[in-house]
C-alpha cells in the first residue's frame, strides 16, 4: 500500500510516479529481453506478435460469445483478449521454427547480432507488445494511465508508430557478415 502511495504522489516535471515506473519496467524488460534471446528468436517473436495481433484483430467474437458455455457477455474482456494474444504468440513461436518460414527467413539458431541490434530490437518488440495490450483495456482503465505513457503507446498514432516501426527495424537490419545464420 506505501508504494501505491509513493507512486501516486511522486512526480518529476510532467511524468508522474507510475509513469517513471511503467517507464522503469519498460527498460528492464527490454534489458533482459534482449540479453536472454538472441536475433532469430526475437524476430520469430516479432513475427508471432505481428500474426497475433492481426489474428486478434479479426477474430470472430460473436461467434465465440455465441457458445454460453464460455461464460463471455456481449464484449469480451481485456484480459481474456490478452490471453489470447498471448497464447497465439507463443503457438506461433513454437510452430515457426518448424515451418518453412524458419528456411526462407533463415532463422535456426540464437543468431549473431550486435549490442545495438539487440536493443533496437528488444525495444520494438516491448514496446509493440504494450501497444497492443493497453489497446485492448477499457476506456476507463486507459484514463488512469498517465499523459506520457497516453501519448507513446495509446491512441491511433501510436499505433502506427508501434506497428510500423518494427518492420522498419527489420528492414534496415544487416545481417553480420562473418557467418550465415
Amino acid at each position: 500500500m506505501q508504494i501505491r502511495e509513493l507512486l501516486a504522489n511522486f512526480s518529476i516535471g510532467a511524468a508522474s510516479g507510475w509513469d517513471l515506473f511503467i517507464a522503469l519496467v519498460f527498460l528492464i524488460a527490454v534489458f533482459i529481453y534482449g540479453f536472454f534471446l538472441g536475433r532469430n528468436r526475437m524476430i520469430i517473436l516479432l513475427l508471432s506478435s505481428y500474426f497475433s495481433f492481426s489474428i486478434i484483430q479479426v477474430f470472430p467474437w460473436s461467434r465465440l460469445m455465441s457458445l454460453s458455455w464460455l461464460g463471455i457477455g456481449e464484449d469480451p474482456s481485456a484480459s481474456l483478449k490478452i490471453l489470447i494474444f498471448i497464447a497465439v504468440i507463443l503457438l506461433f513461436y513454437f510452430l515457426i521454427p518448424r515451418s518453412i518460414l524458419s528456411s526462407t527467413l533463415r532463422i535456426r539458431k540464437r543468431g549473431n547480432a550486435s549490442w545495438l541490434q539487440l536493443l533496437l530490437l528488444s525495444i520494438v518488440q516491448v514496446g509493440l507488445l504494450a501497444m497492443v495490450i493497453l489497446s485492448f483495456l477499457p476506456v476507463d482503465n486507459i484514463s488512469n494511465i498517465g499523459p506520457i505513457v497516453k501519448k507513446v503507446f495509446v491512441g491511433p498514432e501510436a499505433q502506427f508508430v508501434w506497428v510500423i516501426l518494427p518492420i522498419l527495424v527489420l528492414t534496415l537490419m544487416r545481417r553480420k557478415r562473418k557467418s550465415e545464420d
